[in-house]
């Protein structure tokens, strides 16, 4: 979330990776603990809600944490659902963090109040999801309360001296909103802003389809992400869930191991690593093929060389993803793009720029 590798502590093995695995600058587990949450956006990718009841067992998360360490992830970002809703948060925080990772959640803010002060505390790092200003942003979390407790987890973070980030989701609706938006967050002690194109999948796909991203949206995109990092240069680091293809056709020795299968732990090849709330472990996106799925939880546990046998099948989508590039001139979300031709969309039907990111 704050577009910084992280350092790994050592695990059971002390496996410390040295290199960069894939487009992410650290090594990262996204864990959906459960599916509940106190919202129901439109543009969910998971399509979480207050009726949703899939949630993991808290003692298999505290066993697994040490695995996850000795297969070289450094940082372990929760979501969901809303992850401070998670019953033992704080307790499964602090077995990543005795296993080495760093621990950080993606929040809808409603819970970063006084009163939940011990969920603050069991983190190292909480970012703040955005849809965009208040018009936008109360639509899309269908409630005109959203954006008042969104500010208001940014002003308490502040006021406790703890840096604070924002996950800011980018849709037609929410592009022109993006300047005025960190004018307004700067003051608040933001730090870092992660922009996540809108992702097709889930809810979205009925309930908000029209402000997806076109060719065209995600070029604006890229050049308003360029131009306010030079304008924020040394205050807040803006990062973009989205490259020009060129760009990640030059970084493909980035994909080395996931490509020719010589990853000596999975996260040489699987960065970042998605865990469900049903358990299962996947690759990349949330909305990855569940035929592509790495196992449960429990079989990682007991085996995760199996994990890492189970890429074989994934490694041809994984190469017929950079064949697509070759010809490709536009900017591109890569996991997208990666989950498309996994999913069998490939070729200039596939609408680019629709993200599947956790």
């Amino acid at each position: 979330m704050d577009g910084a590798p992280h350092p790994l502590g050592a695990g059971q093995t002390g496996v410390q990776p040295t290199v960069r695995a894939g487009f992410l600058p650290g090594r990262t587990v996204h864990l959906h603990p459960l599916a509940r949450c106190n919202l129901a956006c439109k543009h969910c990718y998971s399509s979480s809600g207050p009726q949703a009841s899939a949630m993991l067992d808290p003692d298999l998360l505290v066993r697994l944490m040490p695995h996850l360490a000795d297969e070289g992830y450094e940082t372990l970002s929760l979501s969901g659902g809303e992850p401070l809703l998670y019953p033992e948060l704080p307790r499964v925080a602090e077995a990543a963090r005795a296993a080495g990772m760093r621990t950080i959640a993606i929040t809808n803010g409603f819970r970063v109040a006084p009163r939940f002060q011990h969920l603050i505390d069991a983190l190292d790092g909480l970012a703040v999801s955005f849809d965009g200003l208040r018009g936008v942003h109360d639509r899309v979390r269908g409630t005109p309360r959203a954006f008042e407790m969104g500010v208001a987890a940014l002003r308490h973070l502040q006021s406790l001296g703890r840096p604070a980030a924002v996950a800011y989701t980018v849709s037609r609706e929410s592009l022109p909103d993006l300047p005025a938006f960190l004018e307004m967050v700067a003051p608040l002690g933001v730090r870092g802003v992660q922009l996540r194109p809108l992702v097709m999948t889930g809810r979205a796909t009925e309930e908000y389809t029209g402000p997806a991203l076109g060719p065209a949206d995600m070029i604006r995109l890229w050049l308003t992400a360029s131009a306010l990092q030079m304008a924020w240069d040394g205050e807040m680091a803006i990062h973009c869930d989205a490259a020009p293809a060129e760009a990640v056709r030059a970084d493909r020795m980035a994909w080395r191991a996931a490509l020719t299968g010589t990853g000596t732990v999975l996260s040489d090849e699987i960065n970042p690593l998605v865990i469900t709330p049903d358990g299962r472990l996947r690759p990349y996106t949330f909305d990855f093929p569940a035929r592509h799925d790495l196992g449960s939880v429990e079989t990682f546990m007991v085996s995760p060389v199996q994990a890492r046998r189970r890429m074989a099948g994934l490694r041809p989508h994984l190469a017929h993803a950079f064949e697509d590039l070759a010809d490709e001139t536009g900017v591109i979300d890569w996991f997208a793009w990666v989950t498309a031709r996994a999913q069998g969309r490939a070729g200039p039907g596939v609408q680019r720029g629709i993200p599947a990111r956790v």
